[in-house]
């Protein structure tokens, strides 16, 4: 497997996939285990974030910490990149998050956009792309293209599954490009879902139950 593609065999998060792939796990346990997971993706993606040291004033006395050099912005792979969003959010106070909705049109054989909206410093962040899947990759090979249009050059990819073929097929088309996930093992089967997958991950995340 490429060193651009990262595997969090964290205990927690093992523990957390196997909540995800149990089809008796209740949507509110599910959606636990997805912010979870979420969390553990955004501090493995950030551990080489430069800091810089200022002096800052507490109740008390003056100290000195490290804060960020570069923003990072968590953008959301819509429908379902939209779960991990606001926990990527709550864990990078002060950033500016972003939203693009893609998908693969298999009746087509291409991608379809119909939304993008991106935070204004971009080219400058660390670009953290959300999506709970990478199947065949190539809805996550256009969604790359188009942050680079952009002008972003540090870009990671998190993800909970990914199928192996799929994000090689990812880092092969961008070798700059680093792919963080719970797991690698799935395949993609002929209706294109991830197997053994975790079902429909959105209907089981959005239901009440």
């Amino acid at each position: 497997m490429s060193d651009q593609i990262h595997v969090i065999d964290h205990p927690l998060a093992q523990h957390g996939l196997a909540l995800l792939r149990d089809k008796s796990t209740p949507s509110p346990m599910f959606r636990s285990a997805v912010a979870e997971m979420t969390r553990q993706l955004v501090y493995a993606a950030t551990t080489d974030l430069e800091t810089t040291e200022v002096t800052v004033q507490t109740p008390f006395a003056e100290a000195t910490v490290q804060r960020l050099t570069q923003p990072v912005s968590p953008i959301a792979i819509l429908r379902s990149g939209g779960a991990m969003l606001d926990t990527a959010i709550e864990t990078l106070p002060g950033c500016q998050a972003g939203h693009f909705g893609v998908y693969h049109d298999k009746r087509v054989g291409a991608t379809v956009e119909y939304y993008l909206k991106l935070p204004d410093q971009v080219e400058d962040s660390r670009v953290l792309l959300l999506d709970p899947a990478i199947g065949t990759g190539k809805t996550a090979v256009a969604t790359i293209a188009r942050m680079v249009e952009f002008g972003a050059t540090d870009i990671r990819f998190l993800t909970l599954l990914a199928s192996a073929d799929g994000a090689e097929a990812v880092v092969s088309q961008f070798p700059n490009v680093q792919i963080y996930a719970i797991s690698t093992t799935d395949a993609v089967g002929e209706k294109g879902y991830l197997l053994p997958g975790l079902g429909d991950f959105g209907d089981r995340y959005y239901r009440s139950r």
